[in-house]
């Protein structure tokens, strides 16, 4: 991971996770060894509806919707607008908003991941670096 990159502390108030980040002492060493880090991607998913599908101008309804990057975030970085629907990661389907957060967290911090994306009525790819943040119940103090 670039050291160079993301600076700085954010939180989301509803997953009660950090970002670790450059400016921390030991956030760098941490997300080098891996200590404690799980992929972050810097976006609210939500399950996709046959009404939402519809009104976006999908056939089926499958994926998850993304809200608003978190400014600065990884996803944010890549260009992922609000309502951007992500229909697979790395080529794999995405058939529920529920799969992605698992799926992102399980890939390392500054992996780069595809995702297929359905925006403006058309399919296109995105390339997203990923982030870091503490892993539930992992800790970041370099102890084993």
């Amino acid at each position: 991971m670039n050291r160079r990159g993301f600076v700085g502390l954010s939180f989301a108030s509803a997953a009660a996770f950090f970002i670790l980040a450059a400016s921390w002492p030991d956030a760098a060493r941490a997300v080098e060894a891996g200590i404690g880090t799980c992929g972050y991607f810097g976006a609210r998913v939500s399950p996709m509806t046959r009404a939402f599908a519809t009104s976006l101008g999908m056939n089926q309804p499958y994926g998850a919707i993304f809200h608003r990057p978190v400014p600065g975030g990884p996803a944010a970085h890549a260009g992922i607008e609000a309502y951007d629907v992500v229909t697979a990661i790395n080529g794999t389907p995405l058939k529920s908003a529920r799969d992605f957060v698992p799926t992102i967290s399980a890939i390392a911090p500054g992996t780069s991941v595809f995702l297929d994306l359905w925006r403006s009525r058309q399919f296109i790819q995105v390339r997203v670096i990923l982030g870091a943040k503490k892993c539930p119940g992992a800790t970041t103090s370099g102890s084993t």
